[in-house]
């Protein structure tokens, strides 16, 4: 499974840094990046990479990334100056997306969200990563993947999903249209109300004040 940040570079020796990187804030799977940009699946012109921090948890500290190679073998190509450049690229592009202060509204692209932030509304776009901030409202369009510890969601409107809420990450409100993807152990989803929907509860997952598993 490809994981946040995916990218795929591509040698080109018409640029300056010898590549192109390829990435979308809407997906984090290379093969859809294959297909966005009509890409012949041929290992020797490009490279799938992920640009991941350590845990998820310090999403919002960029200098927790590293690069990684998404590929049997690395390209002859893909030596150590171009490794360096698509690292200062891909953290350039991390530090843009990373929000540090309250935000009225979040709308379109992607975003992770760091602790002690508040944002009020999230519409049309994907917060990747809560790591301890709160989000009160995810309407229409708005996906937040991973709810970590301290991370909060208020009310998760009709459209709005949520993905993942992991131990110590909270979800007040399921309201009718919301969806809940998992919940995991020591996760919690408080109320779930008519037409709202959490698909998997995982054993130490709590929703409605039960716990699965141990009850």
């Amino acid at each position: 499974m490809c994981q946040f940040k995916s990218a795929i570079v591509v040698r080109d020796e018409r640029k300056k840094l010898g590549f192109r990187l390829l990435m979308s804030p809407w997906t984090e799977s290379h093969e859809d990046l294959v297909t966005i940009h009509n890409l012949r699946d041929n290992r020797l012109n490009f490279a799938r990479v992920e640009f991941t921090p350590e845990s998820l948890s310090t999403a919002h500290q960029v200098e927790t990334y590293k690069l990684r190679i998404d590929e049997e073998r690395t390209p002859e190509w893909f030596d150590a100056d171009m490794k360096s450049a698509v690292v200062e690229k891909l953290s350039v592009y991390i530090k843009s997306i990373i929000v540090t202060g309250d935000v009225c509204l979040l709308i379109g692209g992607q975003f992770v969200v760091g602790p002690g932030v508040t944002i009020e509304t999230a519409k049309s776009c994907i917060i990747n990563v809560l790591a301890g901030g709160t989000v009160r409202n995810v309407l229409a369009g708005g996906t937040v993947s991973d709810v970590w510890a301290g991370g909060t969601v208020s009310d998760v409107w009709a459209g709005g999903t949520v993905r993942n809420v992991l131990a110590g990450g909270t979800v007040r409100n399921v309201l009718a249209g919301g969806t809940v993807r998992n919940v995991w152990d020591g996760g919690t989803v408080r109320n779930v109300l008519a037409g709202g929907t959490v698909r998997n509860v995982l054993s130490g997952g709590t929703v409605n004040g039960k716990t699965k598993g141990k009850e």
